[in-house]
């Protein structure tokens, strides 16, 4: 498919970012997007994804005990530490040494709490079982649908009971229970084009909370497609030229597009969102 076709469709990112704030897809689309700041945060981020990865052949190397997952997990982080700055060599490049140790020795002292919650899984679901829900058979794959007019990025897809089904990487806080709604929309939409790319039906997926380990099991229902096809109306509107409607909110003090983020007029279309 040519590249303009695919910059014209909604991306994945994109239904997420509109829960996030549909302004935020108006100045994202225009460029207005502000280069990310290197930070210890950002790369935790990284490196917990980078360790997540790992987890299953961690679990395989393992018995049930929890020390030694622990060890095992230990073994998977040298292993980021020595691959990160290959992986992601731009983003890192001329990076303060003192800004990836603090990163790395934030992301140790999660090891014991991922630990423990691989333990927990293994216990309850069974060794097997978990590899087979967060082992990626690919790893970001670019998929398009021109039937759906989207296309996406899955953090990884995995061979799960004979299906390809969406694996989501998360290195924020998990719910006490289920999923966060932009998480489950995530699955859902990366699960239609699976189902468009692969001519199969997808009926979960699962998202990896990485930062402790933690595994939940999406069971994508009819009304979630439904906010998928919606929301992604609502994207390629405002891709068109409508500028949503100003809305204050906790997030606009640490928002990247606040400086764009000026007017305050309205009219009925910036209303709709």
């Amino acid at each position: 498919m040519p590249l303009i076709n695919l910059k014209l469709h909604a991306n994945v990112s994109e239904l997420t970012l509109y829960l996030k704030c549909p302004r935020q897809v108006y100045y994202a689309y225009r460029n207005h997007k502000l280069a990310p700041e290197i930070t210890p945060e950002y790369l935790e981020h990284m490196m917990l994804k980078e360790l997540s990865l790992g987890y299953p052949d961690a679990i395989e190397r393992t018995t049930d005990e929890k020390q030694n997952i622990h060890d095992e997990l230990n073994i998977e982080m040298e292993r980021v530490k020595a691959e990160l700055e290959l992986i992601y060599s731009t983003e890192l490049r001329d990076l303060p040494h003192k800004v990836l140790e603090t990163a790395e020795n934030i992301v140790s002292e999660q090891i014991d709490s991922i630990a423990a919650n691989l333990s927990e899984s293994i216990r309850k679901h069974g060794r097997e079982e978990i590899i087979q829900m967060i082992r990626p058979c690919r790893t970001e794959p670019v998929l398009h649908s021109d039937k759906l007019k989207m296309t996406g990025i899955p953090s990884a897809i995995v061979h799960y009971k004979e299906k390809m089904v969406p694996l989501s990487i998360r290195t924020g806080k998990y719910p006490d229970s289920g999923v966060w709604a932009n998480d489950r929309i995530h699955i859902a939409a990366i699960a239609m084009l699976l189902e468009d790319n692969y001519e199969d039906s997808v009926e979960h997926g699962f998202v990896q909370y990485a930062r402790h380990g933690n595994i939940r099991k999406v069971k994508i229902r009819p009304e979630d497609r439904r906010q998928v096809l919606k929301i992604r109306k609502r994207v390629d509107t405002i891709k068109e030229g409508i500028l949503p409607e100003k809305k204050e909110g906790p997030i606009c003090k640490y928002c990247s597009f606040a400086k764009f983020c000026t007017t305050k007029k309205s009219s009925l279309a910036s209303k709709l969102f």
